[in-house]
């Protein structure tokens, strides 16, 4: 019979820290656990599936590679491991078996895809950062917010010899610096804290495309470049990016390094070279300076999970905390059940993979934050758009510590997620080049769109129903006829109350012309409700103009605006020999 233990908050954090310091992971014994005493194991480094009895068994996993996946229907996590880590967690009576898929995901097929014929190292990132700055000077610039762990302390050599310089930490700000407003709500979004994650990096650069490439073009990406802050940082862990990348280049010429955390070496862990059982650096997504220790962190440099001496110890983190409190003010209180307010302004995303989920606070504890309900909603709100599984990490994956959400809220107040993009099937830490474009980019973009849109008050819009497919087409007289869906199926499922539109300027800029729409079956009565207008703009500038529109449910929450172009056309000139004519036939 299987032995099964419960534990207080307190006394298993203190079995587990206990355990930790041992260098040794417990389990109770599982005596009819099956056991394969042929074990057959792969050469080197692998991928196992461990079972386990309650979901707070993992975090005595923490010296492991847990990758970032459970499977809560057959309750397994998938580990990295080598034939010396199997046997210890055999012996320590786990249930494992050989994950045939997710090993097979360690070594990427380069037939399919090269480090060069898709994915950008660190240099190439930069310079194309530098390209969208060059070519959109008004609405796009760099700010170097830090420096790296090696560039600050005059550069690094690996155990294996080579010089790394490091590398400046930088973020491009996306914002039209003309219209200056210094209430501007900020969206942030930051990719490659965990450097293996290769396409993180990618999703952050086609946002970024896509908001400056929109400028003038598309009319979302116009107002939001207008009359927001965006911030994107493609690659917060450079120095371990550049250690990925490093498993490619000669003398390796191999698969890309599994490394996860920076290249800080000054803790004492000599593995080289970076294997998914043993790497030196710390983990970054458990260095953050709110919730520090915790669960799911380990204290032996070489596991992958290692959090480091002390909170934000790293310079990649506190610096990019620095940045973050800089743009992004505090609207919570010190107590961790105070909640942020209602109209909170801004909103943190950090890209990681893999397992296709959209992770919210508290990710320490099994406890909700004092914002679950608005945390929740704008997390599931997101799902509709990739199809991910919206949850807190300790009742969906596993608990975890010291992470960039937890922080971004627990200290600010703002809502903050991770999404883990992507499966093992389409290629966990390693996918061909072909998924972003082809799968990652199409579900997260509009999700990242809709986040975006919402950062002026997203704890109140994620309540209110969206303006779909908004149109303003002009009859040739400078009568504009507007239709747009109102939709609050998503977002509450109430009945449309309102719907209404703002000529040139969004409905929080005062003075702004505005109007009703109505509903075009005669009343507002329906969760999705058709709505249209005809409006005169004559007296609008000629050329292109831009209408806002935004509805409201029953339960009296506007949702956020969506916008199109329409054109204003010049009068015809007229000629004034025309005009007599008439008179001189008469």
């Amino acid at each position: 019979m299987k032995r099964h233990l419960s534990w207080s908050l307190f006394a298993a954090g203190l079995l587990l820290a206990a355990s930790l310091l041992a260098g040794y992971q417990w389990r109770s014994l599982q005596a009819d656990a099956p056991h394969n005493p042929d074990l057959g194991l792969p050469a080197g480094e692998f991928v196992a599936r461990v079972y386990y009895d309650q979901i707070s068994d993992i975090d005595l996993l923490q010296a492991y590679d847990l990758h970032e996946y459970n499977n809560l229907v057959e309750k397994y996590v998938l580990v990295g491991l080598n034939r010396y880590g199997y046997e210890q967690l055999l012996s320590e009576g786990w249930r494992l078996a050989v994950d045939a898929e997710a090993t097979a995901a360690l070594m990427p097929d380069f037939d399919l895809f090269t480090y060069y014929g898709g994915y950008r190292n660190v240099d190439e990132l930069y310079a194309d950062v530098a390209t969208i700055v060059s070519s959109y000077p008004d609405i796009a610039e760099i700010v170097v917010y830090g420096e790296s762990y090696c560039l600050l302390t005059g550069g690094c050599v690996t155990l294996g010899g080579q010089l790394q310089p490091g590398y400046e930490l930088k973020a491009l700000r996306i914002t039209n610096r003309a219209i200056a407003d210094p209430d501007k709500p900020v969206f942030f979004l930051m990719a490659a804290l965990h450097s293996r994650e290769i396409a993180t990096p990618e999703i952050a650069m086609r946002l970024a495309d896509w908001l400056v490439g929109g400028y003038g073009v598309n009319a979302d990406a116009t107002w939001m470049v207008d009359y927001h802050e965006l911030w994107i940082v493609p690659v917060a862990n450079p120095d371990g990016l550049w250690l990925v990348e490093l498993g490619t280049k000669p003398p390796y010429n191999g698969n890309p390094f599994t490394q996860r955390k920076n290249a800080n070496r000054a803790n004492g862990c000599t593995t080289w070279p970076p294997t998914g059982s043993s790497q030196y650096g710390i983990d970054l997504n458990r260095n953050h300076s709110f919730a520090w220790g915790g669960a799911g962190t380990s204290t032996i440099p070489c596991n992958l999970t290692y959090r480091g001496p002390s909170a934000a110890s790293e310079v990649e983190v506190y610096q990019i905390e620095n940045l973050v409190r800089a743009i992004i003010p505090d609207q919570r209180g010190p107590g961790i059940n105070d909640p942020a307010p209602p109209d909170t302004r801004g909103i943190f995303i950090s890209l990681h993979s893999y397992s296709n989920l959209i992770l919210w606070p508290w990710g320490h504890v099994n406890s909700p934050a004092s914002n679950y309900l608005g945390l929740k909603a704008i997390g599931d709100k997101m799902a509709t758009y990739n199809g991910y599984v919206s949850c807190q990490p300790p009742a969906c994956l596993y608990a975890a510590s010291g992470t960039s959400d937890d922080w971004a809220y627990g200290e600010l107040g703002v809502p903050a997620y991770t999404f883990e993009i992507g499966t093992l099937a389409q290629g966990g830490f390693f996918p061909p080049y072909a998924r972003i474009d082809d799968t990652f980019w199409p579900g997260n973009g509009p999700a990242l769109q809709y986040a975006a849109k919402i950062a002026r008050t997203p704890y109140m819009t994620v309540w209110g129903p969206d303006a779909l497919n908004v149109t303003a087409v002009n009859n040739g007289s400078n009568q504009v006829t507007i239709n747009a869906t109102i939709n609050d199926t998503a977002n509450g499922n109430q009945p449309i109350a309102a719907a209404e539109y703002a000529l040139n300027y969004p409905f929080w800029i005062t003075d702004t012309i505005t109007g009703s729409l109505t509903a075009v079956d005669g009343s507002f009565n329906s969760p999705i409700e058709p709505v249209t207008a005809m409006v005169d703009v004559s007296q609008l500038p000629p050329g292109q103009n831009i209408l806002f529109v935004r509805g409201l449910d029953s339960g009296g929450n506007w949702g956020p605006v969506t916008a199109a172009f329409f054109a204003v056309l010049t009068p015809t000139a007229v000629d004034p020999y025309r005009l007599l004519i008439p008179l001189i036939l008469r």
